[in-house]
């Protein structure tokens, strides 16, 4: 047990599918013997990987065999190296005594080293395994010896494990062979870990989660290697600290120092061509035809050795389209290797690249090579920037603008700052320019400079500041169209700032200035300045207007100003798709969702979340998925819920707007919560508690109560249940839906207090805010009535709920609903054949419905009260054959839980569950899982 808990403290992520084929391998090898080769580029955690097997293996002799480069020419120095770790296994046992191994002569005979190896092996009790780690550098008399044991081993409980570089070598020919041969074996390549992986790794050193653009810039400068990473945010964990913004974290210089070591080792004995080669790569950067490397490389004098370097690994080298591209093997190496060259070579490099090259790759290489101010290389990004803009390129462009600003000199400062600032609000990636609002606050007063400082503020929640430019926006007359388009962009951001200050009022009050400052905006062609030109859209800005209007005269209480509103926007919305239209969605969608009309909301959201694919600047562009996920919840699409909810969270921290992420975090819990997963809800229930107070959105704040209400539910903890409902009346703000009182009920009823569990249902029924979203009136007064004894009322209260109109809206909590129904029912002494059927109906439906939700403890519940009727009406056993263990694994899945699940509720591997699962089939004649779950259903036939 102490073995399984260390392991589990280094968790090895993107490698769990790797780790779960070697334990099953290992199962299996202990009846007829296995092997797995594990291979991947250096860095790539083969070592890593090899050690967390070996601790999982209980019961097993584990052999572990390191070999050394240094000592690849060295006769059975891999030999010795397992001869040593033989006696000293022998020196811990009573064979001690038999004398040790004699370590092998450079002049032995393979096949006599073998037999030795073999002898001593033999003589081991019980399985064993043998790891070689970096394989490929096994000396030819060491690779001889272990053919010779391992094929006699073949067959007995004997696993043999290798790691080693992709090439061919004899220990990877050696595994050609055994696989031809058994069919127990696995070849796992593990390639570089995923952006997501990534995102789970740092969460894991850094103790807080990254932004997926974070954690994509990452992985690129490492090319996923999961030890370069784990060096690098060792190295930054105080430089992610400092970022403004999680999203606005740039990789800095610094992290490469902890890899010049690294790099040096790759160098070591390299021939001056080689190097140059990786230099010069190293420099360029993009990937490049070899033949216009070689062309730059020839016009700097340089004698470069490009193949030299991809030998190396220093160089990645690619064919595409039949021609051959190379490149840096990552980012850090590039950054390591053209830190070690002097700033004149580095600028003679980049100058003679900006002649070679064309179109932005040129003018990068420009821009590197520039040592002074320089008016026409700014005019030239500028102009550049704009462009690729209006080709939708926002990181290039955002790159060049930043260029701009930073080559300027006093003449050009203000117009690069304004540029990189209005491209920052055309793609809503302010994140990016938060370091500079000083330099904005310092820029002399203008329209330009007003509306990019208007947003910076409110992002920076300083909203009064904000209010004041916004304000300044409305009074101050417009007299040229460029004047005007900043003015009509203003109108509408004007409502944000006082709905973040809670004034849902002065939007109301704004209303009709902000239409007639939108009614102004000017055609786009009118606008002189081309960087203004696509503020000049007076459709997206009312349409945002009336989203933020309509959500304000809902919290205001205006019906008189809500239905025209949302009329007009239905009409306005007709055929127009943009990120406008996702705020608009949204904004609207939580008024429906507060006023119970979730068909509406569902409508808008689902529309919202598809725009947001092709629209991904928008405003809310977090809380189209965050809240349509809730939706999903709600209306029992629990895997499409589940899966939007994670998205959420794996992009939230890219939002401009942070906000939705501790919510994303709340909706990513709820599913999980249902299904009984109490370690998951409390690791995302503990990270969202983490998130900054000031950015804490407004929706629904009764979420993380909720999925702690409903965790304890699933679980059958009445009490947890009723806490978490404590917690949530605490915590409740007028946006709540108020769906802690259904659980309130629910607790109450079932920890045996009726007085209180009346009381609470009245107030439910009373209050005009409470919604059925968690469960009806008709279920929670049936859940009152049992808790007072009166049982029939209380039947009859469950079965209003599963029947009465609109309860297919809310599966899950229909069938809780059928779930009581059913059990009270069958509870009742003396009932008719026709109350029992009636019963047993409404539990197989309920069942059904869990099922599908992958609601594994409530599906248990239904499955255990079927089984006990159906055994008290006969004596078979569908399950009779089965052992204990096989039973308890077969009622778990027969609940849906998956293998992992189940694993982790009998303290056994994933590995072990396989095999009770196999067994459980073969010992009743079935195919599927689906099968014995259809079997765990069936009713039993009378003896």
């Amino acid at each position: 047990m102490t073995d399984q808990v260390r392991a589990d403290e280094r968790p090895l992520f993107g490698r769990d599918r790797a780790r779960e084929t070697m334990l099953l391998v290992a199962h299996r090898a202990q009846e007829r013997g296995g092997a797995v080769l594990v291979t991947g580029e250096a860095g790539m955690g083969k070592t890593a990987l090899l050690a967390d097997v070996a601790e999982r293996l209980d019961g097993w002799t584990v052999l572990r065999v390191h070999a050394d480069s240094f000592e690849s020419d060295l006769a059975y120095a891999t030999v010795e190296t397992l001869v040593r770790g033989l006696n000293a296994l022998r020196s811990g046992t009573r064979r001690g005594a038999a004398g040790a191994i004699r370590p092998p002569s450079p002049g032995d005979d393979p096949l006599t080293v073998g037999r030795l190896l073999l002898d001593a092996i033999d003589a081991i009790d019980g399985p064993v395994c043998l790891i070689v780690d970096d394989a490929q550098w096994v000396d030819e008399p060491s690779a001889r010896a272990l053919r010779f044991l391992v094929r006699r081993l073949a067959e007995q409980s004997f696993l043999f494990t290798a790691a080693t570089r992709p090439q061919q070598n004899s220990v990877s020919g050696l595994f050609d062979d055994l696989a031809s041969t058994t069919t127990n074996h696995a070849r796992i390549e593990l390639t570089p870990l995923t952006v997501g992986d990534t995102q789970e790794l740092a969460r894991h050193i850094l103790g807080h989660p990254v932004s997926r653009r974070t954690a994509t810039r990452l992985t690129e400068a490492t090319q996923g290697s999961p030890l370069l990473l784990s060096v690098l945010l060792g190295q930054l964990r105080d430089t992610f600290a400092q970022a403004l913004h999680p999203a606005g974290w740039d990789l800095p210089a610094t992290a490469i120092t902890p890899l010049a070591t690294a790099i040096a080792a790759s160098l070591d004995g390299a021939d001056p061509s080689v190097r140059a080669a990786a230099e010069l790569i190293a420099v360029l950067r993009d990937p490049l035809p070899l033949p216009v490397a070689g062309t730059i490389a020839q016009r700097l004098g340089m004698d470069v050795d490009v193949h030299g370097a991809v030998a190396r690994g220093l160089v990645l080298a690619e064919t595409r389209d039949g021609v051959v591209r190379v490149e840096p093997a990552h980012a850090i190496l590039a950054d390591a290797l053209a830190g070690e060259l002097s700033l004149e070579r580095r600028v003679a490099i980049h100058r003679v690249a900006s002649e070679v090259l064309s179109g932005h790759r040129a003018l990068r290489h420009r821009v590197e090579a520039a040592d002074r101010a320089d008016p026409t290389l700014v005019a030239e990004l500028l102009s550049a920037a704009l462009t690729v803009s209006d080709l939708g390129q926002a990181e290039q462009a955002l790159s060049y603008a930043r260029s701009a600003v930073d080559l300027a000199d006093d003449g050009d400062a203000e117009r690069a700052l304004l540029e990189l600032g209005l491209i920052a609000m055309r793609f809503r990636m302010h994140e990016r320019i938060l370091d500079l609002r000083p330099a904005f606050e310092a820029t002399p007063p203008s329209p330009t400079r007003d509306a990019v400082l208007l947003e910076l503020r409110t992002l920076s929640r300083d909203l009064p500041g904000a209010l004041a430019l916004a304000l300044e926006f409305e009074r101050r007359p417009a007299r040229t169209p460029d004047e005007r388009a900043l003015r009509s962009h203003a109108a509408e951001a004007l409502p944000k700032v006082l709905m973040a200050m809670g004034d849902f009022a002065g939007v109301i009050d704004h209303l009709d200035a902000a239409r007639e400052h939108i009614a102004a905006s000017p055609a786009p062609v009118e606008v002189a300045d081309p960087a203004l030109r696509w503020l000049a859209a007076p459709q997206d800005d009312l349409t945002r207007l009336l989203g933020w209007a309509i959500n304000s005269a809902a919290h205001s209480r205006r019906p008189d100003l809500f239905g025209p509103l949302t009329a007009e926007l239905d009409e306005l919305l007709v055929g127009h798709e943009s990120p406008a239209a996702v705020d608009a969605l949204v904004s609207r969608s939580r008024v429906f969702i507060l006023s119970g009309d979730i068909g509406r909301a569902r409508a808008d959201l689902a529309r919202a979340a598809e725009l947001v694919r092709r629209f991904p600047s928008s405003w809310t562009a977090g809380f189209a998925r965050t809240m349509y996920a809730h939706i999903l919840f709600l209306t029992g699409e629990w895997e499409d819920s589940v899966t939007l909810a994670d998205t959420a969270v794996a992009l939230a921290l890219d939002e401009t707007d942070l906000s939705c992420w501790p919510i994303a975090l709340w909706t990513s819990a709820l599913v999980r919560a249902g299904r009984g997963e109490a370690e998951a809800v409390e690791e995302r229930l503990r990270a969202a508690a983490h998130a900054d107070p000031r950015i804490t959105g407004s929706y629904d704040g009764d979420l993380p109560h909720l999925a702690r209400a409903e965790l304890g539910r699933a679980l059958g903890r009445p009490r947890d249940q009723l806490a978490a409902v404590e917690q949530a009346e605490a915590a409740a703000s007028r946006g709540s839906t108020l769906g802690w009182l259904s659980y309130r009920v629910d607790a109450l009823a079932a920890l045996g207090r009726p007085e209180e569990a009346r009381e609470a249902y009245e107030r439910a029924a009373a209050s005009p805010m409470w919604r059925p979203y968690y469960g009806s009136l008709r279920w929670l007064e049936g859940r009152a009535l049992e808790a007072e004894g009166r049982i029939p009322e209380a039947v009859e209260a469950y079965r209003d709920a599963v029947d009465e109109p609109g309860a297919e809206l809310f599966p899950f909590p229909r069938a809780v609903a059928a779930l009581d129904a059913g059990r009270l029912a069958l509870a009742q002494p003396g009932a008719s054949p026709a109350a029992t059927e009636r019963g047993r109906a409404q539990l197989e439906a309920a069942a059904e419905t869990f099922r599908r939700l992958g609601a594994a403890g409530y599906l248990a519940r239904c499955v255990r009260l079927l089984d006990e009727t159906a055994v008290a009406t006969s004596a078979v056993d569908p399950l009779a054959t089965l052992t204990t263990r096989e039973r308890q694994v077969a009622h778990a899945l027969a609940a849906g839980m998956t293998n992992k699940e189940i694993a982790e509720r009998l303290y056994v591997s994933v590995t072990t569950v396989n095999f009770h699962v196999r067994n459980i089939l073969s010992k009743l004649g079935l195919r599927s899982r689906r099968d014995l779950r259809s079997l765990s259903r069936r009713r039993p036939v009378k003896s």
